[in-house]
């Protein structure tokens, strides 16, 4: 697990393309950040997987102040318990525009989430804002969130979360949904099969794309590949693309490694817990 205790860089470096990333920062001891997204809703199913509705990364008004009621989702690799702060930052004023500081536990999860309540969080302009976030103290990403600010927007597909999941989808408003979740896998018995999407949202950008997937065992070797997935980018808007791993076999429980690649370009990669039921 120790390896997966750092900001995933290239993650971040695509994420925040109008903000300095932070690039390698490593995150407070026992925890690693895996990702966010800026939504409207986070919620869990009866069968224990998580949603995350309405994930966007712009935001359009016809008059100013605009208040929104912003849930984000974070997620995270480890172990112990945390303090993970979020913040939506002004940061050309050095303010502070919404804050919510949440206690985080892993018990005996390795991957878990945390849906922030930031409703309320009132836009005094036009203008490209931050959301930072803190684990234990210490900064450990920056995303960009844009406000009537096209011309500030990506000209490149920027990436913005990456999950194991059952689907994910535009809805009518033109926001990202990705539905069923998985922190982990449990499997009966091993080897195992698990059928799964390697849930992938974007945001901005031109033209078409292809989106590759990859998932590697522990010891770093490439069991399965899924087929490639078409991205369709569109400037100032978002963008799902799902890779499908039809029953992919897992010979024995342990980390494993998921990998997306955009163009041919590694993209990141973050963990995939396999675990006996």
């Amino acid at each position: 697990m120790e390896g997966w205790l750092l900001v995933l860089a290239a993650a971040l470096a695509m994420s925040v393309p109008s903000l300095p990333a932070r690039a390698d920062a490593p995150a407070a001891p026992g925890a690693g950040f895996l990702g966010l997204a800026v939504a409207t809703s986070v919620t869990q199913g009866p069968d224990g997987l998580t949603e995350v509705d309405g994930i966007h990364n712009a935001i359009w008004s016809d008059s100013f102040p605009v208040t929104e009621n912003l849930k984000v989702y974070t997620r995270w690799s480890g172990h112990g318990a945390h303090m993970v702060r979020v913040r939506v930052v002004d940061r050309s004023a050095d303010v502070t525009l919404g804050d919510a500081e949440d206690s985080i536990d892993f018990g005996e999860a390795p991957v878990t989430w945390f849906a922030h309540d930031l409703s309320g969080t009132s836009f005094p302009a036009p203008g490209t804002y931050a959301v930072e976030v803190s684990l234990d103290g210490q900064e450990v990403a920056a995303y960009a969130l844009f406000v009537n600010a096209e011309q500030e927007m990506p000209e490149d597909p920027a990436f913005v979360i990456s999950v194991p999941a059952e689907r994910g989808l535009l809805d009518r408003d033109g926001a990202a949904k990705v539905s069923g979740i998985f922190e982990y896998f449990s499997l009966p018995s091993f080897p195992g099969r698990q059928s799964f999407a390697l849930v992938t949202v974007w945001f901005s950008g031109a033209g078409t794309h292809r989106q590759a997937a990859e998932i590697a065992n522990p010891s770093g070797t490439v069991i399965a590949r899924a087929p490639v997935a078409t991205l369709r980018a569109m400037h100032g808007g978002m963008t799902v693309a799902a890779n499908t791993f039809d029953s992919v076999s897992f010979p024995g429980p342990g980390l494993y490694t998921a990998t997306i690649y955009l163009d041919d370009a590694r993209v990141l990669s973050y963990p995939l817990v396999i675990q006996a039921r």
